[in-house]
C-alpha cells in the first residue's frame, strides 16, 4: 500500500536542490505520472525551492523550510512552507524571479500562494493525473451535442437521488454534450476527478435517472471550505426530459441534502447575459448580492461569441439562506453602508451594524495574512485578505504588479466584515483602483465584502438584469468603476 504523505525538512542551502529533485522524481513516478509530467513537476518544485533559497532568507542564513508531498487519488499536491519573507515578484526584483513563478504556473495545474503573516507562508502546487477525458471514453456519435427536442415527454418513472461513483462517466458525458468545452470547471470532463470530488465531499451531486439507470439530469452542491455555504451549479437536463420540472425537483432534493450537511446557505452565479438563469434563481427564492465583472475573458465563452458580444463575461451572484443565520457584528465601510444594508434586508439577515472606530497602530498586526489564488487559463485571481495588517497597501500594490506581469486581467479581493479594520482597509484598496462588487454572506469566516479590479474590456450594455434591485446594484457599481468614470468624465 502506497503511503500518501511524506515530508522533507530542507536547510536553506542550494546544494540540497539536486537531492530534492531526485526525491520529487521518485514520488511523482510512484503517484503514476509519466516521465514528461514528472519532469514538469520536478521543474516547478526546483524553481519554487530556488525562490525560497534566493528570496525568503539571506544567503546561507541558518534557516530551513519544509516540503510536503501528498499523493492523492487524482494527482499530487506539494506544499512548501517557510518563515521567510512574503512572496513578491514586484518592482525591484530581478527578472529571474518572474521567470521562476512563470515556470511554476506553466508546469502545474493549480498554484496557491498563502501569506500568513507571522506564521510564515505556503506555496501549494497541484498536478492532476491525466486520467481519461470523456472524449476517450465515448465515441464521437455518443458525444454529439444535444439538439432541440420538440417531442412531448413520455410517461415514465424517474428517480432523483445522490450520484453513485460509477455514474461519473454518464454525468461527464451529459455535461460535455450540453456545454462542449464552454464549462469553466475542467474537472467535470474527467470522470475520475468527478469521483474524487464526490469522495472528498467537494461536490454533492443529485442525478435524475430512468428505470434503466440512465442519467438524464444532474445538479450539484459545491461546498465552500468552511462547510457553511455551497454553490449550486453543474446543472443539465437531457432535452427530451425537459418540461417536467426536473431542475426544480433536483434543487428541492439538494436543499434537503444541504440541510442534512448542516449548510447554512446556498449561492449561485448566473451570467449577466442569461436572463433565464437569473429569473430561475429569483423564482427559487434567491436574492442578488453581487455583480462580478470580467469573470471570464472576452471570447472565452461560445455563447458570447455567437451573440457577437465583445466584453468579458460578467456574473450576478445570488444567495439564499436555508435557516436563520447566526447573528454577529459587522463593520460596513460608510461609503457602501446603504447598499450593503439593502442587500442584507433582501436576504432577511440580521446583523449588528457597528460604526467604524479609530484603531491604534499597535492593535493592527505589522503583516497582513493573504491567500492568493491564481487561475492562469481564466486570466483571473482572488486575493483573500484573511487579516489586514499595516503593510496592506504596499502588499496589494505589489500583488497588482505581479498579476499584471502574469497576464491576469481580473482580480477580486475579499475583506472580512467581522474585522473592525475593514472600513479603513476598503479605503486603502480603493486608492489602488479596486471598487465595490458586492456582499458574499458567510463566505469565509463570516461575511465578505468583495471588491474588484480589471484590465479587460467591460461593456455595461451587455449586462442584462432580471430585477430592479440587480439593475440598481449594476448602476451603483458603474458609478464607482474608475475605468468607466475615466471614459465618461469628459
Amino acid at each position: 500500500m502506497i503511503k500518501r504523505v511524506s515530508k522533507l525538512t530542507v536547510p536553506n542551502d542550494p546544494g540540497y536542490l539536486s537531492g530534492i529533485s531526485s526525491y520529487c522524481r521518485e514520488i511523482s513516478l510512484r503517484a503514476g505520472f509519466s516521465e514528461k509530467e514528472t519532469a514538469e513537476i520536478t521543474t516547478a518544485l526546483k524553481e519554487a525551492c530556488m525562490n525560497v533559497v534566493t528570496h525568503a532568507f539571506n544567503p546561507y542564513e541558518d534557516e530551513s523550510f519544509e516540503i510536503t508531498f501528498d499523493i492523492q487519488k487524482e494527482g499530487l499536491k506539494i506544499t512548501l512552507g517557510d518563515m521567510g519573507l512574503p512572496f513578491s515578484t514586484g518592482p525591484g526584483n530581478d527578472k529571474s524571479g518572474d521567470e521562476r513563478f512563470r515556470a511554476i504556473e506553466e508546469n502545474m495545474d493549480e498554484v496557491l500562494y498563502v501569506n500568513m503573516g507571522k506564521e510564515g507562508k505556503e506555496l501549494q502546487l497541484f498536478k492532476y493525473l491525466k486520467g481519461r477525458h470523456v472524449e476517450e471514453i465515448f465515441t464521437e456519435e455518443e458525444l454529439k451535442p444535444y439538439g432541440i427536442c420538440n417531442i412531448p415527454p413520455k410517461e415514465e418513472t424517474l428517480s432523483i437521488r445522490l450520484m453513485k461513483p460509477q455514474e461519473a462517466e454518464q454525468v461527464s458525458r451529459c455535461i460535455y454534450r450540453a456545454y462542449r468545452y464552454t464549462y469553466l470547471k475542467e474537472d467535470l470532463y474527467f470522470p475520475e476527478r468527478i469521483e474524487s470530488m464526490h469522495d472528498r465531499g467537494e461536490m454533492i451531486s443529485s442525478v435524475t435517472v430512468t428505470e434503466e439507470g440512465k442519467v438524464v439530469g444532474h445538479f450539484a452542491l459545491l461546498p465552500r471550505p468552511n462547510r457553511k455555504v455551497a454553490e449550486i451549479g453543474v446543472a443539465v437536463v437531457v432535452p427530451e426530459y425537459r418540461g417536467r420540472g426536473l431542475m426544480k425537483r433536483m434543487l428541492d432534493f439538494l436543499v434537503k441534502e444541504a440541510k442534512k450537511q448542516t449548510l447554512t446557505a446556498l449561492y449561485g452565479n448566473a451570467f449577466a447575459i442569461h436572463a433565464l438563469s437569473q429569473r430561475t434563481n429569483l423564482r427559487f427564492g434567491f436574492h442578488e448580492t453581487a455583480v462580478q465583472l470580467g469573470w471570464v475573458p472576452p471570447g472565452a465563452m461560445k455563447i458570447m461569441v455567437e451573440r457577437g458580444l465583445k466584453g468579458a463575461g460578467n456574473i450576478i451572484t445570488f444567495f439564499k439562506y436555508l435557516k436563520e443565520p447566526e447573528g454577529y457584528a459587522v463593520f460596513l465601510p460608510p461609503r457602501h453602508r446603504a447598499v450593503l444594508e439593502k442587500i442584507y434586508s433582501g436576504l432577511g439577515v440580521k446583523r449588528s451594524f457597528e460604526n467604524p472606530y479609530f484603531i491604534s497602530s499597535e492593535n493592527i498586526p505589522l503583516e497582513s495574512t493573504i491567500h492568493l489564488s491564481v487561475k492562469p487559463h481564466h486570466k483571473s485571481a482572488v486575493i483573500d485578505v484573511k487579516e489586514a495588517g499595516q503593510d496592506l497597501t504596499k502588499r496589494i500594490k505589489t500583488k497588482l504588479v505581479e498579476l499584471e506581469k502574469k497576464g491576469i486581467k481580473t482580480i477580486f479581493l475579499d475583506l472580512s466584515l467581522k474585522n473592525p479594520f475593514t472600513p479603513e482597509a476598503t479605503a486603502c484598496v480603493e486608492d489602488l483602483g479596486f471598487f465595490f462588487s458586492g456582499l458574499l454572506p458567510d463566505y469565509s469566516d463570516g461575511d465578505v465584502l468583495r471588491m474588484q479590479h480589471y484590465r479587460t474590456h467591460i461593456d455595461y450594455d451587455e449586462i442584462h438584469t432580471s430585477s430592479a434591485f440587480a439593475a440598481e446594484i449594476v448602476d451603483y457599481i458603474k458609478s464607482l468603476d474608475p475605468n468607466w468614470r475615466a471614459l465618461h468624465s469628459r
